[in-house]
């Protein structure tokens, strides 16, 4: 069974031309921190978007528009799936952040490695395996 391409404004396509990207993104992630301040810090250093930091609360950006919410609360409790397009510079970035990084696997679909973040949260970083425009 074939689905249908959605359409969609939000593109600048010629008339008649279908997007081919998925229907559905993630809007945001919530992730609760002890320490909303160092996490902030941590993923602008690795190459996250700071859109606004509001004390209590900040917002970070991932490629494609997602949006990670920090906000206070039970550090440690959230798990984070990350794709890159370089994964060998992204390893040394994270590691020199201050993450705990394993060595990273090489393999089919993709090559990977698992971080701890400074706040206790569990990372995997994959290299990009996306199906098509994203």
């Amino acid at each position: 069974m074939s689905l249908p391409v959605v359409q969609t404004t939000a593109l600048q396509s010629a008339p008649g031309e279908t997007d081919p990207r998925p229907r559905f993104g993630i809007g945001h992630v919530t992730v609760p921190s002890s320490n909303v301040a160092a996490l902030r810090d941590f993923y602008t250093e690795v190459g996250l978007r700071l859109v606004v930091d509001m004390g209590q609360t900040v917002i970070l950006e991932l490629r494609g528009g997602t949006h990670i919410v920090v906000h206070p609360g039970q550090s440690g409790t959230s798990s984070l799936d990350f794709i890159v397009d370089d994964i060998d510079e992204t390893w040394e970035i994270v590691g020199q952040a201050g993450a705990t990084v394993t060595e990273i696997k090489r393999g089919h679909p993709h090559d990977s490695f698992g971080a701890i973040d400074p706040d206790g949260n569990q990372l995997s970083i994959h290299s990009n395996h996306a199906m098509g425009p994203v």
